[in-house]
This record gives C-alpha cells, structure tokens and sequence, in this order.
C-alpha cells in the first residue's frame, strides 16, 4: 500500500513538474508570437504613413497650438507648413535612383525651409519656445540612446559579467 502511495506522489509530481514546463514554455512562444506582431503592426504603420500622416499632422498642430498659444491664423499657417513638408517627404521617399547621401541632404533642406517657415509663422517668444521643445525632446532622445547601448553593452558580456 505504501508503494503504491509513493508511486501515485511520484507520477503526479513528475506530471505537475511537465505540465509546469510546458506551460512555461507557452507562455514564452506566445511572448514572442506577440512581440513579432507588434513588430508587424509597426511596420504596417509605417508602410501606410500616408493614410496616418493626416492624423499625426493634425495631433501635432494642435499640440503645438496649445503649447505655443497659438492664434487661429497661425494654427493654420502652421498646419500649411506641415502639410508642405509632409508632401515634399512623401515625394522624396518616393523617388528611386538617388544615393542615400544625396537624399539625406535633400531631407535636411526640407527641414531647413520648414523651419525658416515656422520662424516667419511664429512670435520670437514662441519660437524660442518650440526651440526647447526641440532641444529637451533631442536631449531625451540622446538619453534613451545611451541607456540602450550600456544595457545592450552589458547583455553582450556574457555570462557573469566577464569580457
């Protein structure tokens, strides 16, 4: 009677011990099952950044309105100014044949004259504003840059730490 006890403890600790490790592993394939259609959604996202370009200018300028205290006439001067830029993107990432250097100029250019745009659009006050915004948004950026390369650093160690 004790053997066939400590039989049925065994079988049912070996099966809850498989079961667990089954789930486990489940969990971690659905984990990454997950973190590739993210993945996908992004870049379908970013595939169709025509049909979703409307909407983020629209968010943008609102944002800026409300930050900047903008009036109506300069709501609209701005919400022109991105819509120019977003054309002459769209137009540019459409083109073929152009080396990447060449168009990395191009993009610069279009951002140099949207923001000669803005300036002219813009009080000194606000402009100034918008200026650091831009500073403390790159300077968070450059910040969550770094965090990545030391964790990403630490990750390529290896085991225990060790170079």
């Amino acid at each position: 009677m004790k053997k066939q006890l400590f039989s049925l403890a065994l079988l049912l600790g070996l099966s809850s011990s498989i079961v667990s490790t089954s789930f486990a592993t489940d969990l971690r394939q659905d984990d990454g099952r997950q973190g590739r259609e993210q993945r996908h959604n992004r870049r379908q996202d970013h595939d169709r950044r025509g049909q979703f370009s409307a909407q983020e200018r629209q968010r943008r300028t609102d944002e800026l309105a409300k930050e900047l205290d903008l009036s109506k006439k300069q709501k609209s001067k701005i919400e022109k100014i991105f819509q120019d830029q977003q054309q002459q993107m769209q137009a540019l990432r459409g083109r073929s044949g152009q080396d990447r250097g060449q168009q990395m100029s191009e993009f610069k250019r279009i951002r140099e004259n949207t923001d000669k745009q803005l300036k002219d659009a813009l009080s000194k006050k606000q402009y100034a504003q918008l200026e650091a915004k831009r500073q403390e948004r790159m300077r968070q950026m450059s910040n969550r840059r770094d965090r990545q390369q030391d964790h990403q650093g630490t990750d390529r160690r290896g085991f225990g730490g060790r170079s």
